[in-house]
């Protein structure tokens, strides 16, 4: 009983490691984000924080360009 677990147990972790999930889980971490670096478009009362940027963060029209970059 005890070869039979430990085979299953053996069995799930080579199919765990194989589909890729344990290196999707590595490159699902969040990248260290960047200090914000003021642009044009900042004024003193408001920051116009770029994807990346510590501060930003991600709406509807964000997703859509970097889904038309490739890169999301």
């Amino acid at each position: 009983m005890k070869t039979m677990k430990t085979l299953a147990a053996t069995l799930l972790l080579t199919g765990f490691l194989a589909t890729g999930a344990f290196a999707q889980q590595k490159e699902t971490k969040k990248e260290a984000l960047k200090e914000h670096k003021c642009t044009k478009a900042c004024t003193k009362d408001k920051h116009v924080y770029a994807h990346g940027e510590k501060g930003h963060t991600c709406g509807e029209a964000c997703k859509k360009m970097m889904d038309k970059k490739g890169k999301m």
